[in-house]
């Protein structure tokens, strides 16, 4: 099984983290690359203020992570985000069922008890989590009913809430690479408690403090499970602001001395450390009122444990023992997490670490993906008979049609029919005289040469004999009609006469008695057709 990877981020108070590593198939989590960024201002007791300048922050922390070389070059397309804040708190629900008769608890059935809980839960927030503490089937308790009988199931859970403008926040981040879908919301306490409790100070009862800038959260485990969470908006920030009310200085010097405060106590003035354990000790007085309101007074835990950068205060886990009268420890990073980052396995980053733990557990995805190589373009180089196709064929030159040298019979046409002379019918007989007495004519060839620049110039003759282009306008209609162009060329549109570029060809001349004998003989035809013969008259 190949290692999947992991992204985390982390929207504190203080500054904005992230985080990538590799996940064995055992488990074991490598810390590829990490970042942060300074959120002073956008972020206010753990809920976003800025929607903009978070979201430019968050895209920051993605491209940091990216170019690092233990990361690269792959792209980030999913990851987890911390779920936190002041409205984060849990509070205690119960709901039970009845069943007919006796029967085997199953899964849905257990599903169904939660869905009763969180139906029954009173609140404005948003339900987060719905965490089981105990079940009871026929009054007996178990911490895993599935596979018993019983008539009754009844369960107590702790129903994790946060405010509905908390979440909506988180969810109105725009990202550059990683669609809202693929976003993972993980309650930070939650996950902290699972990096740093062991299941003993878990079983046994141990309360988790985690010291941040502006929240301290309170999560309390029993049995197994968690029994009591609650945010308290105080936290080191504060230390910072007596500092600077104080000494008068800037709110950035106040904060160098407190981290000096940290790290070398001897160097800072005892005003400043007087500062810091008074108002370290207001912190705790409220985290062990908020634990004695919830029913877990000090006398009943088993130990406390020390998390967040509140808590590396000098002689802070000292105070911590005295006022509360339990053993208290520090959290510590575990030793199964590796780091190929120098200098960050350290105790400021547990909270990240957890977060990718978390995100391990509850995903399978792979956060990291490697992009899609980019092919080169290809040259697409034509082949030899793509290029003959493509070829242009020149056309063949135009050749004037021959004209026929036969002149036995005279053919009129156009589009619609076509008149020969020398026909049976009489009409076309009619029409051709007209014609030819029209052609015969001289005086159609008297005009001067200025009224022959007027005429309209014709279009080119094939070889129609019977007419001239000087007697267009004089020749009939139906003459007119047998030029090639049916459209007619106005006398006015023609600048100048071109003589046509071959002399008109002689008549046939044509017998003009032909059509009189041929009507002779059709009367001669009919008379005899109709008139009876004289044997018929006889008879009748």
């Amino acid at each position: 099984m190949e290692a999947r990877t992991i992204v985390a981020i982390e929207i504190a108070s203080s500054k904005i983290k992230g985080a990538a590593a590799t996940v064995g198939h055992n488990g074991h989590v490598e810390v590829l690359a990490m970042e942060e960024i300074p959120a002073v201002g956008n972020v206010r007791y753990g809920r976003v203020q800025n929607i903009r300048e978070v979201s430019a922050a968050v895209n920051e922390i993605i491209r940091r992570l990216e170019a690092a070389p233990t990361v690269a070059p792959r792209k980030v397309c999913r990851m987890a985000i911390a779920l936190g804040g002041r409205s984060l708190a849990g509070a205690p629900a119960t709901a039970s069922l009845k069943f007919p008769s006796e029967c085997e608890i199953t899964d849905a059935q257990v599903q169904r008890l939660v869905f009763e809980a969180m139906r029954d839960f009173m609140g404005d927030k948003n339900i987060e989590a719905t965490v089981p503490r105990i079940f009871y089937v026929n009054k007996s308790a178990f911490r895993q009913p599935v596979g018993t009988f019983g008539e009754s199931l009844r369960g107590e859970f702790t129903m994790i809430s946060c405010g509905k403008e908390t979440r909506q926040n988180l969810e109105r981040l725009k990202f550059d690479t990683v669609e809202h879908e693929n976003v993972l919301y993980i309650i930070r306490p939650l996950a902290l408690a699972e990096l740093a409790l062991t299941a003993d100070e878990k079983e046994l009862g141990t309360a988790l403090v985690d010291i941040g800038a502006e929240t301290t959260t309170v999560a309390v485990y029993e049995n197994g499970t968690l029994a009591f969470l609650c945010t308290i908006p105080m936290g080191s920030r504060l230390i910072s602001t007596d500092i600077t009310a104080g000494l008068g200085v800037t709110e950035d010097t106040a904060e160098n001395m407190k981290v000096a405060l940290s790290s070398r106590p001897d160097d800072v003035d005892k005003e400043v450390a007087e500062y810091a354990h008074a108002r370290a000790g207001e912190i705790m007085a409220n985290v062990l009122a908020q634990l004695e309101h919830a029913g877990f007074a000090p006398s009943q835990l088993n130990k406390m444990v020390l998390a967040g950068g509140g808590a590396k205060l000098a002689d802070f886990e000292a105070a911590v023992k005295a006022q509360c009268k339990l053993p208290v420890r520090m959290a510590e990073m575990p030793s199964d997490i590796s780091f190929r980052v120098a200098g960050k396995n350290n105790f400021l980053n547990i909270d990240i670490i957890a977060l990718l733990a978390a995100a391990a557990r509850r995903s399978s995805e792979n956060f990291l993906a490697t992009p899609a190589p980019e092919h080169p373009v290809q040259e697409i180089i034509p082949s030899i008979q793509d290029i003959e196709d493509d070829r242009e064929i020149p056309e063949p030159a135009y050749e004037e049609p021959e004209e026929d040298d036969e002149e036995d019979e005279i053919e009129y046409a156009n589009r619609d029919n076509t008149i020969y002379t020398g026909g049976a019918n009489a009409a076309h007989r009619e029409a051709g005289r007209r014609v030819r007495e029209l052609d015969n004519d001289d005086e159609l060839f008297s005009d001067d040469e200025e009224e022959e620049d007027d005429m309209p110039q014709p279009r080119k003759s094939k070889g129609f004999g019977f007419f001239s282009f000087r007697k267009r306008r004089e020749e009939p209609k139906h003459v007119r009609n047998n030029y090639e162009d049916d459209e007619y060329i106005a006398d006015d549109e023609i600048d100048e006469y071109e003589e046509p570029e071959e002399p008109v060809k002689p008549r046939k001349q044509v017998d003009p008695n032909a059509a009189k004998r041929t009507i002779s003989a059709i009367q001669e035809g009919l008379l005899k057709l109709f008139t009876p013969d004289e044997e018929d008259d006889q008879d009748e």
